[in-house]
Order: structure tokens, then sequence, then C-alpha cells
């Protein structure tokens, strides 16, 4: 295998800096050379570096209906805020009509 000189003089530039880094390094690749010499190289693996169309655009919609989920019950819970105990105990006619004071109250700035 052929490089280009500048890339060949990259190279040489690493091997000196590990040289130097760890005397002992150039011994074991040899000794790894020599173990793995008579095992074949392994098969090349394919990577497709996209995502299939009809994954990706699912993957988008879901998380668009998440948030969209989730914005909403953010806005909810802050149109209406928690009812106290005492309210709780009233009926569902009463808790919606306090729900809807309130939202008219914090719309005009009263709380």
């Amino acid at each position: 295998m052929s490089l280009p000189a500048r890339q060949q003089l990259i190279l040489e530039q690493i091997e000196l800096t590990l040289q130097a880094g760890d005397p002992r390094l150039k011994s074991m690749f040899a000794t790894f050379t020599r173990l793995t010499s008579l095992e074949a190289m392994p098969t090349t693996e394919a990577i497709c570096a996209k995502l299939p169309r009809p994954v990706g655009l699912i993957s988008i919609m879901v998380v668009v209906v998440l948030s969209a989920v989730l914005l909403s019950m953010l806005a909810a819970s802050t149109a209406c805020p928690r009812l106290s105990s005492d309210q709780a105990v009233a009926s569902a006619a009463v808790r919606i009509a306090a729900c809807r004071s309130d939202t008219a109250a914090w719309s005009k700035g009263g709380r």
C-alpha cells in the first residue's frame, strides 16, 4: 500500500512520538503482528449512514405529538390551579365554576 508523501510523513511522526512515549510499544506491536499474522482479515461492515425514511418520519412525528401533549398539559395546569381540600369535596358543578372564576381572575390580573 502506498500513501502520499504528506500522509507518510505524518504517520512517521506519529510513530516517533509513540516510540518516545513508550519504548516497549514496538516490541508489543511486533508480538501482536506475529500472533495474528495467520488470521484472516475481518470482513468490512457496511453501515447505512441514513435512517430509512419511514423510521425517521415516524420518530419525528412521535416527538411532535409528545411535545404537543406536554405543552397542553402545562397550559392546562397553569390555566386552572389546583383546588384546595375544602373545594375538592364540592360537587363537579361547583368545581367547574371555581375553575372558571379563577381563570377569569388570572386573566384580569386579580391574583
